[in-house]
């Protein structure tokens, strides 16, 4: 059978370097992370509605299916990388896209608690799979186009993460809870049909993805900062409410402020991604990453000092614009010296954030204040910088 081409994709569905596939696997991430994004905004709403435990009981059952996915995705992002050893990188991506795109469907039409929770572990499972996006990316790019394209990559994760919550409440409700998984599903399958379509096809690597990570070369601090930076974009949300009572807004001013503050500083996410990736070259990557994590350290402590909403926004604003190219950054510093596995074990510490940061937030908040837990982001991200920079600085220019 004649394989289908849309014409009008072929230029744009290209990197800027020649290599076909790079926006492709960009926007096939950039549907996952909004299906995701889109189920999450009402999760809870819908574990409430369809659990037939006490309130206490369902409050523990929210935790769990929101949270342990984002553990094991961490546990299994080496796993994937280490099969691009043994199958093609293209097949694995598809895979974990149709199974996801099951999940999702099959999430909708549940009324039982621990089945939603089997599926959710599955999910987070499968969620190691974006380790495979990350080393088509590596394969496909140039070395002076490397960090722009991982930052693209990052982009796309992150605009799936701001569109899909206002999108999944308002399908919720004015359609209702069911819909929202469907769209999902639908979602999924169009990535699926632009990965078959217009990405590349890359061999399978027989040796080098298995070889051993070298910590000795700094690896594992590059893993620590990609944690803290990760720590850094998500610890707020947790803990908004209590952040915004400290200006008197409660209720619905709350919620309403909440939003606008999570939107403003996910785009500037974005744009702090986009414009450092580019600018900065390949020679100075440690340097540069040094210098960003130590920014946002500076601007945590001083979300403390802010006076009213609008001076805290913007403080959290440059905070997110100067720590979320970092990710990538590291990505791009260890790409030379890693295969599969170490890729996996690097885009591990991503899902690792995402788990940690809310549980770290609420649970020193309960026990604690602010200060204290601004201060203690900003020391480990100081601690991390320093232990980096002596185990790999050496080597940036």
């Amino acid at each position: 059978m004649k394989k289908v081409e849309f014409p009008i994709f072929k230029h744009v569905l290209s990197s800027s370097d020649g290599s076909k596939g790079i926006i492709s696997i960009a926007l096939s991430q950039f549907g996952l992370a909004f299906s995701f994004n889109v189920v999450m905004a009402f999760m809870p709403f819908y574990i409430i509605k369809i659990s037939p435990y006490k309130p206490p009981e369902t409050m523990v059952w929210i935790g769990l299916i929101m949270g342990l996915n984002s553990f094991v995705a961490a546990a299994a992002a080496p796993f994937w990388g280490s099969l691009t050893a043994k199958f093609r990188p293209k097949t694995l991506f598809q895979g974990a896209f149709l199974f996801n795109g099951i999940i999702f469907l099959l999430m909708g039409f549940t009324d039982s608690l621990p089945t939603l929770l089997v599926l959710r572990l599955i999910q987070g499972a499968l969620g190691g799979a974006s380790t495979i996006g990350i080393f088509m990316i590596l394969q496909l790019s140039s070395k002076d186009r490397l960090a722009s394209n991982l930052g693209l990559y990052q982009n796309s994760m992150t605009a799936g993460q701001l569109l899909g919550p206002p999108v999944g409440a308002f399908v919720a409700a004015h359609i209702g809870y069911r819909f929202p998984f469907i769209l999902s599903f639908l979602l999924v399958g169009v990535s699926l049909v632009l990965c078959h379509i217009y990405i590349v096809e890359i061999q399978k690597k027989e040796s080098e993805p298995d070889r051993k990570i070298n910590f000795n070369q700094g690896v594992l601090w590059g893993w620590a900062l990609s944690f803290i930076a990760t720590i850094h974009l998500t610890f707020l949300p947790s803990i908004l409410p209590h952040v915004l009572e400290q200006f008197d807004l409660v209720g619905e001013s709350a919620l309403k402020s909440a939003g606008f503050i999570m939107m403003g500083y996910t785009a500037t996410a974005i744009i702090g991604n986009y414009v450092i990736s580019r600018l900065t070259d390949r020679a100075r990557l440690k340097r540069v990453i040094a210098i960003l994590c130590l920014t946002s350290a500076f601007f945590q402590l001083l979300l403390f000092f802010a006076g009213g909403v609008i001076s805290f926004a913007a403080i959290r604003m440059l905070q997110t614009g100067v720590i979320a190219v970092v990710i990538p950054l590291v990505m791009a510093s260890f790409a030379s010296e890693l295969g599969g596995t170490g890729i996996g074990f690097l885009n591990s510490a991503r899902f690792a954030g995402n788990g940690v940061g809310p549980l770290m937030a609420t649970f020193v908040l309960a026990g604690s204040n602010l200060l204290t837990l601004y201060s203690l982001i900003a020391a480990l991200t100081v601690l991390f910088v320093l232990a980096f920079w002596m185990t790999s600085g050496k080597r940036a220019s």
